[in-house]
């Protein structure tokens, strides 16, 4: 992006990204993404608490996926109108995430991403919003949106989240998302998006952050065996569709602790949020990884390096203002110890697709006042560590696709970073104009 342009139109349902570091800021104290979903997101958290919330035991069934789901039928690979570039030697994939819904000029946002040099567009598409009631289909901006991603060679990944009501004959109380009763459904509207874009679609990650209330609200509570069902179906449509297609198990957020019954109390109950850990173990138990080609994981920095271990953060902290992982030290603090814990626990079967990581910098010096880790994180340090976090998860071997979060939400978030802290993480400031990050993303080597 070579110039700022004038403000878009802000959508005023902008899609919530969901971010795993709810942290306790003001004390540096207590746990992470549980915050987030207790306070449905980052504007009202909660007054905090010395120390972590006592872990409580979360009981998951451990029975076999759906057997009665129909057998993947191999169909032809999908050939694409698309005329992409030559993917870099190393396999890895570079990607970034734009603010697709959010009222901006597609053609001009969209052209930034080919600028940065990456290959790869997610899209985080909202089902209840394409598909209102059953049968009609709000189509035009994703239309849109295809069309030039593909003029401009990007592949597209689709994080499809947030089911109609008309899919929940008795949805629970209050906003938060919920699966469609019948996992077939989803496949489904995921089977018309293959139809509709044949050749033009990448992968699909299968929802987002199961492992919370906030985005896995029924009745029974969270269990890796129901997210396992939803996996299943759409696996085996997308296959049966375009084998090319890669399917990313939705990513977890990472939070440290399980919760059964009411938050804060945990007294018992159905579970409403489960450790990420947990979680992913008995995903893996019950067989999860022959329904997905990557394993979707959330990785979005604090004031670590990318490089960084977070349940050994370096020094004491005494340089930063936000001391959170020198007094509650755990793996999430950090991308390299993130991705490294969920590695020995697939067994490295997999390889990961970080669907999401970034770097949160004030913008016009304004930040929320529970992201007082953004303080510590200057423009250029931003810049820096989003480069070595490119760096390290392809030299790791261990990711295969990575998605930065985000190119656009400076200019077309809310227009207060002090409320919005998507914004903070924006590649371009409120005036469209590239920040230090976007000229070192560019500049960066992708081999």
């Amino acid at each position: 992006m070579t110039k700022a342009v004038p403000p878009r139109t802000q959508s005023t349902a902008s899609v919530l990204i969901g971010l795993w570091i709810g942290l306790t800021v003001f004390a540096g104290l207590g746990t992470f993404a549980v915050l987030f979903w207790a306070a449905g997101g980052f504007a009202a958290a909660p007054q905090p608490t010395a120390g972590l919330p006592p872990t409580v035991a979360v009981t998951v069934e451990t029975s076999t996926p759906n057997q009665s789901e129909p057998k993947m039928v191999p169909t032809q690979a999908v050939d694409s109108p698309c005329k992409y570039p030559t993917p870099p030697a190393s396999g890895f994939g570079y990607g970034i995430q734009s603010h697709v819904f959010g009222g901006g000029d597609l053609s001009y946002f969209l052209s930034g991403v080919r600028e940065l040099g990456l290959q790869w567009l997610k899209i985080q598409l909202r089902w209840n919003d394409v598909e209102p009631t059953q049968g009609n289909f709000n189509w035009a901006v994703l239309d849109s949106a295809m069309k030039v991603s593909c003029d401009n060679g990007l592949h597209v990944m689709m994080s499809v989240v947030a089911a109609p009501a008309w899919t929940h004959a008795n949805p629970m109380p209050g906003d938060s998302q919920a699966p469609p009763d019948d996992p077939r459904v989803y496949a489904d509207f995921i089977s018309t998006i293959l139809d509709r874009y044949p050749g033009q679609v990448g992968a699909i990650e299968v929802w987002n952050e199961e492992n919370l209330e906030r985005e896995w609200n029924t009745s029974p509570g969270i269990n890796p065996e129901d997210y396992l069902k939803l996996l299943q179906a759409a696996y085996t449509r997308i296959k049966s569709k375009d084998p090319n297609v890669m399917v990313i198990s939705g990513a977890l957020s990472p939070t440290g602790i399980n919760c059964n019954g009411d938050w804060p109390a945990c007294g018992g109950g159905r579970p409403i949020v489960v450790d990420d850990a947990t979680y992913l173990t008995k995903f893996v138990q019950l067989g999860g990884l022959q329904y997905a080609d990557c394993v979707g994981t959330h990785s979005n920095g604090t004031n670590l390096p990318p490089d960084a271990d977070g349940a050994n953060p370096p020094g004491d902290g005494s340089n930063y203002t936000f001391k959170g992982p020198w007094q509650s030290p755990h793996y999430s603090w950090a991308l390299r110890s993130q991705v490294e814990t969920y590695a020995k626990i697939i067994n490295n079967q997999k390889l990961q697709c970080v669907t999401e990581f970034g770097y949160a910098s004030p913008l016009d010096g304004k930040y929320p006042p529970n992201f007082g880790f953004a303080a510590d994180v200057t423009e250029k340090q931003q810049a820096d560590y989003l480069v070595q976090a490119f760096d390290w998860m392809r030299d790791s071997k261990k990711v295969k696709l990575a998605f930065l979060f985000n190119l656009d939400y400076g200019q077309l978030g809310s227009g207060d970073p002090s409320k919005d802290d998507n914004m903070l993480f924006s590649l371009l400031d409120m005036k469209g104009a590239p920040r230090p990050a976007f000229d070192a993303i560019k500049a960066m080597s992708k081999p």
